[in-house]
């Protein structure tokens, strides 16, 4: 009863002796695979170009009214539950949206117009110009874009391209040809954003050949990701600030007419002592002392909305700033050879030992008819 109750072992020690038995006996074939695969992998290593990433990290100021919930809203970030956005939070945009706003065409458009240089000098133009005259393709990149080149080719005999109707060099978000809808995917898949849900700590990156390029770029997206924030939260108090600027030039103008028709009546009429002359003056003082209160309430105004201003204008402390990256973010061409020597060796045993055992299955599973 015991022995049945016993678990016995998926692989028996003669099974394991077996296997390695049969894998010294096939050492030739799992070096020459295993040799075959290094060869390859030195072919892919050659010809692989490398690729620098910057990187930026900043954690974004968000405007939260008061907290309804007290401590559950903590409790609930651990747990990685964002209650903060039912209930605390008052901006359209917030930090999660980051992403999408940088993605978006009309953003990602405007990117092709930054200026850039290379690290080496040789290079300062566009970016546009950049990716289009400087940045050639290696041949490994030209096979992988092979089946996107055939699929664009059965589109152009579908429906012919509009390439020549719409000026390459200008990315109009409403009227994007495919060539330049290929490049923004292409400029998109070098980004590299991630929101940090409990913290709204903003992640940024930029993937290029060039490390100054990279930096370039992915500090230039910040920057405008920045600006755009900003009009966004301070375009009502600004709307306000100029608005009020203006009422409070008119009341200084009104103030100082009235002022100045005061002070050439009281000339006038110095040494004249008549009530009539009294009523007016003292209308007209009273008519210079309100316009002065209305003058002074403006420019008290004014001032309580140019510090709404500074007050909506959104701070980015940044963490981590773009710098050039000194070392390439790709594999190096020694490791893609060590990663292709463990995959033909892997392959080869792998084959060796499910070679009978597959066979043997598809035997049972469709067995040959006698004649």
């Amino acid at each position: 009863m015991e022995d049945n109750n016993t678990k016995r072992p998926l692989l028996k020690e003669a099974d394991l002796l077996g296997i390695v038995g049969k894998l010294m006996q096939k050492w030739k074939f799992i070096l020459k695979t295993t040799l075959c695969f290094v060869l390859i992998g030195v072919v892919f290593a050659i010809s692989s170009v490398k690729q620098y990433t910057a990187e930026i990290v900043v954690a974004p100021e968000v405007q939260e009214s008061s907290s309804l919930l007290g401590g559950l809203g903590s409790f609930a970030s651990m747990m990685g539950i964002d209650l903060a956005s039912a209930t605390e939070r008052v901006d359209a945009i917030y930090p999660l949206l980051y992403p999408d706003i940088i993605q978006s065409l009309p953003f990602l458009s405007s990117l092709f117009s930054v200026n850039v240089t290379s690290a080496d000098g040789k290079v300062d133009t566009t970016y546009y110009h950049y990716i289009t005259k400087y940045k050639k393709r290696s041949w490994v990149e030209y096979v992988k874009g092979a089946p996107g080149r055939f699929k664009l080719w059965i589109e152009n005999m579908i429906m012919p391209s509009d390439d020549k109707v719409v000026n390459p060099s200008v990315f109009d978000p409403y009227n994007l040809s495919r060539s330049q809808m290929r490049k923004i995917k292409a400029l998109n898949s070098a980004i590299g954003v991630f929101v940090d849900k409990k913290t709204n700590v903003l992640n940024l990156s930029f993937t290029e050949r060039d490390p100054l390029i990279a930096a370039t770029m992915v500090d230039t997206i910040m920057s405008r990701l920045r600006k755009t924030i900003t009009e966004y939260r301070t375009q009502k108090a600004i709307d306000d600030c100029v608005y009020i600027e203006k009422m409070c030039k008119d009341a200084e103008v009104e103030y100082l007419k009235a002022q100045d028709n005061y002070a050439k009546f009281v000339d006038r009429n110095r040494s004249v002592a008549q009530e009539r002359i009294v009523v007016e003056r003292d209308r007209l003082q009273a008519d210079m002392m309100m316009k002065n209160t209305l003058y002074t309430q403006w420019a008290q105004s004014l001032q309580l909305a140019k510090a709404k201003v500074q007050e909506q204008t959104p701070v980015f402390f940044v963490l981590k700033p773009a710098a050039v990256p000194a070392m390439p973010s790709s594999m190096g061409k020694m490791m893609q050879v060590i990663l292709y020597a463990f995959l033909g060796f892997v392959f080869a045993v792998l084959y060796i030992v499910l070679k009978e055992p597959v066979i043997n299955t598809w035997h049972k599973l469709f067995p040959k008819e006698d004649k």
